[in-house]
């Protein structure tokens, strides 16, 4: 299950909040260009989890009101790919693609894994169906 937007049902959007999830999403991609990714797939799926917020934040907001961090998050999902390599399979498995309606093309991070990965998160990754 997704986690919530922060801030959701308490009153109008802040665009603090999404400025946030982008400062995570932007030094998790930065590690992952210099260091090994040393965590699980429920680590995994939590980190990429945070670009999938912002998707669903964006729209509230204009490029205007998130100001520097708009240029923040193009550098970051820069990093992110390059850091990472194209999967065939959702991270989170086919059966939650279906549901929720993620493509490689809009939802992209659920379809990539970590280049400097480690042996149980590939193990756990080659059983997601």
């Amino acid at each position: 299950m997704k986690p919530p937007i922060p801030g959701a049902n308490q009153g109008p959007p802040d665009v603090a909040e999404l400025r946030d999830l982008i400062d995570q999403w932007s030094a998790f991609a930065a590690d992952l260009e210099v260091k090994d990714y040393t965590f699980d797939l429920d680590n995994w799926r939590n980190d990429v989890d945070v670009r999938e917020l912002i998707l669903e934040a964006l729209p509230m907001f204009s490029r205007e009101e998130i100001g520097d961090h708009a240029l923040k998050l193009d550098q970051a999902d820069a990093a992110f790919k390059t850091g990472t390599r194209a999967s065939r399979r959702c991270v989170w498995g086919h059966g939650t693609q279906r549901k929720e309606k993620w493509t490689p093309e809009t939802n992209w991070w659920y379809f990539r894994t970590p280049l400097r990965s480690n042996a149980q998160l590939e193990d756990e990754l080659a059983t997601v169906r």
